[in-house]
């Protein structure tokens, strides 16, 4: 069962801004806690692109959550802990890409963000 492999606990907020502003552009992103889930995150490589002067490392981050769980596009995950709540992967991640159904369990796809 997939229960058994979801040993760390992601905190994540979803964007709760609506409508728009005086000009008609959308309001600036609220994130607001949403959910604790179970969860397990895993990097699947990380790599170094070079252009002349500048370096960046790509890294394929993934992340698993059970069937039921309130996990979507867009959402951000502010912290990902082990079950005593000690920080595993520091800095905010997001969730990108529509969330793909299993059969046992959700996979999301994640971005390291500022």
């Amino acid at each position: 069962m997939i229960a058994g492999r979801l040993t760390m606990r992601a905190a994540v907020e979803r964007d709760q801004a609506t409508g728009t502003d005086s000009w008609g552009n959308p309001l600036p992103p609220d994130f607001q806690p949403l959910a604790t889930l179970n969860c397990f995150v895993w990097s699947n490589q990380g790599r170094e692109i070079v252009d002349g002067e500048k370096s960046a490392m790509i890294e394929d981050m993934r992340a698993l959550f059970a069937l039921g769980a309130d996990i979507a596009e867009d959402d951000e995950i502010s912290s990902v802990t082990d079950r005593q709540g000690v920080e595993i992967i520091p800095g905010r991640l997001k969730v990108e890409g529509p969330v793909q159904r299993k059969h046992t369990h959700l996979e999301a796809a994640l971005k390291r963000i500022g």
